[in-house]
């Protein structure tokens, strides 16, 4: 197993959420991704769980999730929050906690009812062929649904910023794609694009970014891509 680039920050990672702009931007990505995601069956694979934002909410909505991530110690943080909501849960179906690169373990997956990864995507290489393979392993009628960081953005400019002024980021290993890069990317089937964060990282207020994204002016800094095997 390579050592993980996220596992130097796991311990401060989470402290992004209770920021303002980490609170504001976490809530309108979410929103976007949690409407996006539609699931036939229960089986779902999640890639780059992280510290389980979204594996909460996947195990609320009654999943049955593998979560897989590279790093042991985002997992490990992970593993506590949903140990949590498992004990606080009607019927919660148990998490499957796969520590793994995504990119070695092809041959041991099964078939899903979907596939769901947030902000993983901009670290693994060669994403069109990882995805390829992936949209092999739905079921059919399966939904395989990435979040990203979009590329040509006021976002994509700030994780520039911020791995320039500092080589150990984690946004030195990123690549962020823009939208027209990913649907051009052939995986199968049209994919069905959502976007938000229409506000710039330097927003002040809530107030003031829950505006902005009203407008929808100018490139988004969140995109959804979305593709359901027929």
């Amino acid at each position: 197993m390579k050592v993980a680039i996220f596992d130097h920050v796991a311990e401060g990672y989470d402290a992004w959420y209770d920021t303002e702009l980490g609170s504001v931007s976490d809530q309108v990505e979410r929103h976007l991704a949690q409407s996006m995601f539609k699931a036939p069956g229960p089986k779902v694979l999640e890639i780059g769980c992280g510290t389980g934002q979204y594996t909460g909410w996947l195990v609320k909505e009654g999943y049955e999730v593998t979560a897989v991530d590279i790093s042991i110690e985002m997992m490990a943080l992970a593993q506590k929050k949903i140990a949590v909501i498992e004990e606080n849960t009607d019927h919660a179906k148990p998490v499957h906690w796969w520590h793994a690169d995504i990119t070695e373990i092809f041959d041991q997956l099964e078939t899903y009812d979907g596939i769901f990864s947030v902000t993983a995507f901009e670290f693994i290489p060669e994403p069109e062929n990882v995805l390829k393979i992936l949209f092999s392993h739905l079921k059919p009628g399966g939904c395989l649904m990435i979040g990203l960081i979009a590329g040509r953005s006021a976002w994509s400019e700030y994780y520039a910023e911020a791995a320039c002024n500092n080589p150990t980021s984690v946004f030195a290993r990123a690549a962020l794609y823009t939208k027209e890069e990913i649907c051009s990317w052939q995986i199968g089937v049209s994919v069905e694009i959502g976007e938000c964060l229409f506000f710039p990282p330097n927003v002040q207020t809530t107030t003031e970014a829950l505006s902005l994204e009203v407008k929808r002016k100018g490139n988004p800094g969140f995109v959804v891509a979305k593709w359901v095997r027929v």
